[in-house]
């Protein structure tokens, strides 16, 4: 039997939170005029949200993304949860890429992304990009 694209849109699980964070964070980064290389990418020694290509300043950026949903004015804000532990890891993962082949002699920058949703998770409320958010 075939359904609708209405009837399997109204029971198909909805996106994380997480997933929609990026799926924002991409689009935002896109408008700035970075090119999105890759997203989830998985090394060894952790995994990178967003990679992207500063087109501007010919840069590699590597973007922490943080994705909430405002609940009440006393939810904390996303990039909140980005602790001493996590810039280390941000870090370690920037020197991995800086000597990976085509990124060598790149200036890389790791950059933060926190985005919040309203209770209906439709649409991102707030987007805070943190330029240059974590010393490498």
């Amino acid at each position: 039997m075939i359904f609708s694209s209405r009837f399997r849109n109204r029971f198909r699980k909805p996106k994380s939170v997480w997933i929609r964070g990026e799926d924002a964070a991409a689009r935002f980064m896109k408008k700035q005029g970075c090119k999105v290389l890759a997203r989830n990418l998985r090394l060894p020694i952790g995994e990178i949200d967003l990679l992207c290509l500063d087109r501007a300043s010919d840069s590699i950026v590597i973007v922490e993304v943080k994705a909430r949903v405002r609940t009440s004015d006393a939810t904390p804000d996303p990039e909140s949860s980005i602790t001493a532990a996590k810039k280390r890891k941000l870090i370690t993962l920037a020197k991995a890429i800086s000597k990976r082949e085509g990124y060598q002699g790149k200036g890389i920058r790791i950059d933060v992304i926190a985005v919040v949703f309203a209770p209906d998770q439709t649409k991102p409320i707030d987007i805070r990009h943190y330029h240059s958010a974590v010393g490498s």
